[in-house]
C-alpha cells in the first residue's frame, strides 16, 4: 500500500521509490561486477554487494504494509506484515507501543515499538514491571515511510495508548 493516499488507510511501509533505487544501486553493482571480471575479488564484493541490494529491495517492495490498523471483530487491531506473513495483534495482545528518539551517529533518530503478547501468554501480567512473554517488534521512519509521531497519533486516535519517551 503506498503512504501518498489518504492516512484514513491506517496504513505504512517503505516508500516505493526508496525500493526502486535499492533495486537500481543493486543492478549497477551487478552490471560493474560484470565490467571487473578480470578482478576476482572486486567480482566477488560488487556481486555479493548487488545481491544484497537486490535483495532488501525485494524485501521493500513486497513486504507492504508494514504496519496497519485493522478491525479484529470491531475491536482496533495492529497487523504487521513480515516475510512470514502478516500477524494481526488484537488490542488486549499489545503489551506497551514506545515512541523513542536517542543519538545515532551524531543525528537524532527515532523508532516506535511494540511490545505483543505471544498467542499461549496471559492477557494479564502475574508481575510488575518488564514481562518475560512478549515479542519486541521495532519500526523506524524507513520502514513506515512516514513521521514516527503521526503514526503515533494515528494509533491513538484508534484507541491504542502510546508511551511518548523522546526527548
Amino acid at each position: 500500500m503506498d503512504n501518498s493516499a489518504h492516512l484514513s488507510t491506517q496504513a505504512w511501509a517503505t516508500p516505493r521509490p526508496a525500493g526502486i533505487a535499492l533495486a537500481v544501486g543493486g543492478v549497477i553493482l551487478l552490471v560493474a561486477a560484470v565490467m571487473t571480471s578480470s578482478d576476482p575479488a572486486g567480482l566477488v564484493l560488487m556481486g555479493v554487494a548487488g545481491l544484497l541490494l537486490m535483495a532488501f529491495a525485494a524485501y521493500a517492495l513486497l513486504v507492504r504494509p508494514r504496519l496497519a490498523i485493522t478491525d479484529d471483530a470491531g475491536e482496533p487491531a495492529i497487523a504487521i506484515r513480515t516475510i512470514g506473513g502478516t500477524h494481526v495483534y488484537p488490542h488486549d495482545r499489545i503489551d506497551r507501543i514506545r515512541l523513542l528518539d536517542f543519538r545515532r551517529i551524531g543525528r537524532r533518530t527515532g523508532q516506535i515499538e511494540f511490545d505483543v503478547l505471544h498467542a499461549d501468554a496471559p492477557a494479564a501480567a502475574d508481575t510488575e514491571g518488564p514481562r518475560d512473554d512478549t515479542r519486541l517488534i521495532v519500526f523506524s521512519r524507513w520502514d513506515l515511510g512516514t513521521d514516527l509521531g503521526d503514526v503515533a497519533e494515528s494509533l491513538r486516535r484508534a484507541g491504542f495508548d502510546v508511551e511518548d519517551q523522546r526527548k
